[in-house]
């Protein structure tokens, strides 16, 4: 059944779904991150490819300076261990060592060929430098093919995470009842799938491009910091914890900003969308400057948020930033006493500035990768909130497969209540036979349309059964009661595909000669043999480029082609002029013969051969029979009827 729910505006709006937290979000994103995995992990082995690139680069160089200016000792023998030659050489050969030990294989001789190549560029500082700069180019080259396939694939997981985040949203958004998009504007729906994914997608490259680097070069870079002078380091980076918390601060700032721009941007696409939709009656009443301030006046609203999070972002790099100058001051002070006391050489100067200022770059970028982090995740709560949210109107979990009407569909004892409260049906008992033609007359807000949006379960009664051939239609597959319903409305539903496309809409089984067949049943076939491409001509958003009476018999032969046991036609001919109505009945009245059908209208004239009228009013049932029945008697059907034949008017 029907959820109880609280109406806005006269429309019920389903229960929200539960709020998401920070971490929540970030796990899930993770997750999907994980269905990625061979990419992660390679995406990951060239971020520590390139930071480690970085690292060697540093201490290369560092090492390079020792080596080239190294003064030898007037005792050689004594103070050969401080030769960097030979600390170079007895690092190589330690880390060739542990080569060997793990994959077995290591390069022979080559810590002796290192200290003879230390020992000829101490020798001759002119090949120092071609050294220095043939390991520079080298590393280089490295670490930037490291980095465009690393960023490609990270990218690539955040595109496919945003891609998957869409499908999904949209697949559950198709499982929603009718009710949840009386009661969302299209506006919300759109921005969450243009927006909402847009920024997530944004907030992902930077995740997984940035935030898989970044932290590991910091890491590589403290790490050589240390190896050299750990409190000299320490000195450096004791201002970490103050950017971490200004970073922090920030974030959640950001996101909160973030959510409700939002939230803006949905109404202001909102109202967008409505005036696209009515731009003929906007123009019509000259109403142009007065949908312009509507507009402005949601921009205004968001704008307010847009330079919030323009502050937010602004702030975020000067701020870390400066701090980091703080602690490379207090690092710079400090660093001149330990050199003027020989507990520094400048090889170990140069690597350990080098590395406390190396490290200034990627924790900027992080800095910009947290607000990135705090737009995705408020874009991705409210993806998420699509993806979660539950239907108000679900299969049974034990549903059967529902048989064509056989015999009878019957309402019993039928109410329904969009609100929990007002009551649009009230105690509707009806049995309609197979092939009886049933019209639903009344005034408008009688209950009309709402009475036929029960039969393929758009909504559920608040209480009662709706029944075919004995079961109760909540009991039965959407797929196999829907499979039996075709509906033509009044406001004709076209997609922006070839009229073939229009017609057999998604259907691929059916044939050409059927699909004609029910063009020619329409009198549809009258106007698309007239056309350039004929059932290939591509019709436009909403079939705009049709006239009301070729839109609507485009959708009698889809309605035709299905083969329905039952069919509903609500208002199906109220809007169309005389001939375009003439052609439409005469199709409709070929086609309902020995069909089940329900009719709404209200021109009382396109009910004439009605098996049975039922006159509807406040919810129920107030009058029923045939023609000449109700005409026989003084009630509400005969004065509609005298309204409209007296007065030629229309009545509602």
């Amino acid at each position: 059944m029907t959820k109880p729910v609280v109406t806005e505006g006269g429309l019920p709006v389903l229960s929200p779904v539960p709020a998401y937290s920070a971490w929540t979000i970030y796990s899930r994103l993770i997750r999907l991150a994980w269905h990625y995995k061979a990419r992660l992990v390679i995406s990951l082995l060239l971020a520590l490819l390139i930071a480690a690139s970085f690292g060697v680069m540093l201490v290369g160089v560092g090492s390079i300076i020792r080596i080239t200016f190294y003064e030898a000792p007037e005792n050689p023998v004594a103070d050969a261990s401080d030769d960097p030659a030979e600390t170079l050489a007895a690092d190589v050969a330690h880390y060739t060592g542990i080569l060997r030990g793990v994959i077995g294989w290591a390069p022979d001789g080559l810590p002796g060929r290192v200290r003879g190549l230390a020992l000829a560029m101490r020798a001759d500082r002119m090949r120092a430098i071609i050294v220095a700069s043939v390991f520079a180019l080298l590393l280089a080259f490295v670490m930037n093919v490291a980095r465009f396939i690393q960023e490609y694939l990270a990218g690539s997981i955040g595109a496919n995470i945003t891609t998957d985040l869409g499908g999904a949203m949209y697949a559950n958004l198709m499982r929603q009842s009718v009710g949840f998009f009386e009661s969302h504007p299209s506006g919300e729906i759109l921005a969450r799938f243009t927006n909402d994914i847009f920024m997530v997608n944004r907030g992902l490259e930077g995740v997984f491009v940035k935030l898989m680097r970044e932290p590991i070069k910091v890491l590589v870079f403290l790490s050589v910091a240390l190896s050299v002078d750990w409190q000299l380091t320490l000195i450096g980076i004791c201002v970490l914890p103050l950017v971490l918390y200004t970073l922090i601060t920030i974030g959640k700032k950001m996101r909160t900003s973030v959510r409700r721009s939002l939230q803006k941007i949905a109404g202001m696409a909102t109202v967008v969308n409505e005036t696209i939709k009515g731009i003929a009656i906007i123009k019509g009443f000259g109403m142009e400057d007065y949908e312009v301030g509507r507009v402005r006046g949601e921009i205004q609203r968001l704008r307010k948020f847009l330079l919030r999070m323009v502050t937010l972002h602004a702030a975020t790099g000067p701020s870390t930033e400066f701090i980091l100058v703080l602690g490379i001051v207090s690092f710079v002070l400090f660093s001149g006493r330990r050199v003027e006391s020989g507990l520094l050489d400048a090889g170990d100067l140069v690597q350990i500035y080098f590395a406390l200022a190396m490290m200034l770059d990627p924790v900027r970028k992080m800095s910009d990768v947290n607000n990135l982090i705090q737009t995705s995740v408020a874009s991705a709560q409210r993806c998420f909130e699509f993806i979660d949210m539950k239907p108000d109107i679900e299969e049974a979990p034990d549903a059967v497969e529902l048989q064509p009407l056989a015999s009878t569909l019957r309402f019993e004892n039928v109410c329904f209540s969009y609100d929990g409260e007002r009551k649009v049906l009230r105690d509707i008992n009806l049995e309609i036979k197979k092939g009886e033609m049933i019209a639903l007359v009344g005034p408008s807000g009688a209950g009309k349309s709402t009475f036929v949006k029960l039969l393929p379960r758009f909504y559920d009664p608040t209480s009662g059964t709706v029944s075919i051939d004995g079961v109760d239609i909540r009991r039965a597959t959407f797929a196999s009661l829907r499979e039996q319903i075709s509906i033509v409305t009044q406001d004709t539903i076209l997609f922006a595909e070839r009229i073939r496309d229009n017609i057999a809409f998604g259907r691929q089984t059916f044939t050409e000669e059927r699909l004609q067949a029910a063009a020619r049943a329409a009198h549809a076939d009258l106007f698309i043999k007239d056309l350039p491409k004929g059932y290939d001509t591509v019709i436009g958003e909403s079939g705009c480029t049709l006239s009301g009476g070729q839109r609507q018999r485009l959708a009698i032969a889809r309605a035709i082609i299905k083969d329905p046991a039952l069919l509903i036609l609500d208002e199906a001919t109220s809007s169309l002029d005389s001939e375009s109505e003439q052609l439409i009945q005469e199709a409709l009245d070929h086609f309902v013969q020995g069909r089940t059908t329900i009719v709404i209208a209200h021109r009382l004239s396109t009910i004439q051969r009605a098996d049975r009228i039922l006159v509807l009013d406040d919810g129920r049932i107030i009058e029923q029979g045939t023609l000449e029945e109700l005409l026989a008697k003084d009630g509400a059907y005969r004065r509609l009827h005298n309204i409209q034949f007296n007065t030629n008017g229309y009545g509602t």
